[in-house]
């Protein structure tokens, strides 16, 4: 199934309303540019920069002065620092420039930010405070996104993934789940987001939080009918489970090999599971959950199997040796 790939983007303007505070950011100058784009979650430290080395300088970046780049900007002639600036914010789209841990702007530096039309900011946190503030905050906010169709339920804290075909039964199994004390985070679309730390992190857009579509039902409120309690707005993704008609797919009747499914990028476990009258897909999804945990803590079951086979299919065939 296809996937819709898009980049999020924010202004300076959007961050200063939304964490000014969280930030402790002042304003110094380029009041009238603040519609400048961030479109990355990560920041950079222009040190080399500054000293006019332009190789592989991350434009794109939010530009963070630290105490060592400000000791350098003070002991730096001006007019030189101010022509190193000046390259520097030509490069490429530059969002802004942060002086941290309270220090003062200096002139040079503010002249060049004016030339360049980048806004320029103190902050009062300290350096390593700040950058991890602002790219937690950027994580949200920016990382690669994607909408899928199925069905996002966390089943014994694994975040699993139901897809197949239309009318196949992943809202009917997802139900069937909750009313087992497992939650629903989103029915028929998913917003997944890769985060920091390469985890997809799936979601449920506003307008659609709580409700499900049920064939034969039409749109119930989960939260109402189960409870607060049965309803999350995000989950991690850990697992696909692709529900298929019987028949359609090969089966790996032992579970040896561990399939895959790439979603921006990463790759997750993935399980196929035929669809048949009188199966009930939720316990089997539930107990493939939690063989999924196993799995994560090194206990593959079905490998162990195959093992013990192999060793004593061997020590037979030694024994007829004899």
């Amino acid at each position: 199934m296809a996937e819709e790939k898009y980049f999020k983007s924010i202004t300076v303007a959007e961050v200063l309303k939304a964490k000014q505070e969280d930030l402790g950011l002042k304003l110094v100058c380029c009041e009238d540019y603040l519609n400048r784009e961030i479109t990355h979650r990560n920041v950079n430290r222009p040190g080399l920069a500054l000293c006019g080395y332009l190789e592989n300088f991350r434009a794109d970046l939010v530009q963070v002065i630290g105490r060592g780049e400000y000791s350098y900007c003070k002991s730096a002639p001006p007019e030189i620092l101010k022509k190193n600036v000046v390259e520097m914010l030509a490069v490429g789209n530059v969002p802004c420039l942060v002086i941290t841990a309270g220090q003062p702007p200096i002139e040079a530096l503010a002249e060049a930010c004016l030339k360049a039309q980048v806004p320029l900011f103190t902050t009062t946190l300290d350096t390593s405070v700040f950058v991890g503030e602002l790219s937690a905050f950027l994580d949200e906010v920016v990382s690669p996104t994607t909408h899928l169709h199925g069905v996002l339920v966390n089943v014994s804290g694994l975040g699993i993934l139901i897809r197949g075909e239309a009318g196949i039964g992943k809202s009917e199994c997802a139900i069937e789940l909750v009313k087992r004390g497992h939650i629903l985070v989103s029915d028929d679309i998913i917003e997944v987001q890769r985060r920091r730390g390469n985890i997809l992190i799936g979601s449920c857009p506003t307008m659609i939080r709580h409700y499900m579509e049920v064939r034969g039902l039409g749109i119930i409120d989960v939260e109402m009918l189960f409870g607060v309690g049965f309803t999350m707005e995000s989950s991690r993704i850990e697992m696909e489970v692709n529900l298929v008609s019987a028949g359609n797919a090969p089966l790996d009747r032992l579970g040896i090999d561990q399939n895959k499914v790439n979603i921006l990028g990463l790759d997750i476990p993935s399980l196929s599971i035929p669809v048949t009258p009188g199966r009930n897909l939720a316990i089997l999804i539930e107990v493939a959950a939690l063989n999924q945990r196993l799995k994560n803590q090194g206990i593959f079951s079905a490998r162990e199997f195959s093992r013990k086979v192999l060793e004593k299919m061997g020590a037979k065939k030694n024994e007829n040796k004899r």
